[in-house]
């Protein structure tokens, strides 16, 4: 489950697109069906990203990341460089989130406030079944000033 803010800025992207066109040609792949196949996704979901930059869920984005030892931050553009320096010992989005609130000195309440999603929203991706949608990902790690590779467990390094 993924709930998505009606305005979402991450539905859709032409930098997303451009971006899996171009791991497709590096990865030496003849066909979507057969980049899908490399980084463990449906080939529906890589046509839809090349043909109109529709940006999947964050497990998905998870899984292309990972396939490929590349960044999250790359992917969604908000960073030109693909290189990711692994965690030493990977987290999880759900500790990584705990971890965050407790250095800020803050609760749920307060990050939904300035976020304007609702409180329940976090109860839901802390019971370690959901993950937010690539806006809310992106917006809680501006909010903690970290990248959304380090939200996610994928690095210790903090900033992207």
């Amino acid at each position: 489950m993924s709930k998505s803010p009606e305005n979402a800025l991450y539905r859709t992207s032409p930098v997303f697109k451009k971006r899996i066109t171009q791991l497709i040609y590096r990865q030496n792949c003849t066909s979507k069906k057969e980049f899908a196949a490399l980084v463990g996704v449906s080939e529906p979901t890589i046509t839809r990203a090349t043909l109109d930059g529709i940006i999947p869920t964050v497990p998905v984005l998870l899984t292309v990341a990972d396939a490929l030892g590349i960044s999250v931050e790359y992917l969604l553009g908000r960073s030109d460089d693909d290189r990711l320096t692994p965690a030493e010992v990977p987290a999880s989005f759900h500790i990584r989130i705990e971890q965050l609130k407790r250095e800020r000195n803050t609760n749920y309440g307060e990050i939904c406030k300035k976020m304007r999603f609702p409180r329940t929203y976090f109860y839901e991706w802390l019971k370690e079944k959901t993950f937010p949608c690539a806006d809310y990902l992106v917006a809680i790690a501006d909010y903690f000033g970290v990248s959304a590779d380090y939200l996610l467990g994928r690095t210790d390094v903090r900033r992207r």
